[in-house]
């Protein structure tokens, strides 16, 4: 009976740990009343309404290290290129989370800059290296 009980108290679920992330924006000005050239038709432009404020999202901790090692991997060139040798190179989470927003940034302001060329181009597909 002991060996049947500890059987199935292994096969229960074990309830992972979760966290939050959360993106904040903060410090721009409110959106000017009238849509910028580019703005989709289809859409109502939010003119004067704030853009700041935050948003979270629940993560398990498995998911989130999971995002970490896609991060460490995709954006690997980046992380050690200030770093000083011999590897293996420590770094902390936020530094490999941070490179991942920051190359995300970056493809943006590269599409928008193709995008609003004359003639209007389509931007390229955002590649996070």
């Amino acid at each position: 009976m002991r060996k049947l009980l500890l059987a199935l108290l292994l096969l229960l679920p074990i309830s992972a740990q979760a966290g939050t992330l959360t993106v904040t924006t903060a410090g721009f000005a409110a959106l000017p009343a009238t849509a910028p050239s580019g703005w989709p038709s289809n859409l109502k432009w939010p003119g004067g309404g704030a853009v700041n404020g935050s948003k979270s999202y629940t993560i398990s901790d498995t998911d989130y290290q999971l995002m970490l090692v896609w991060a460490a991997n995709a954006n690997n060139a980046q992380i050690i290129a200030q770093l000083t040798p011999p590897p293996p190179y420590t770094v902390t989470g936020l530094q490999v989370l941070v490179s991942l927003v920051q190359n995300w940034v970056n493809g943006m302001i590269a599409a928008v800059q193709v995008q609003f060329t004359t003639p209007a181009q389509p931007p390229p597909p955002i590649s996070i290296q």
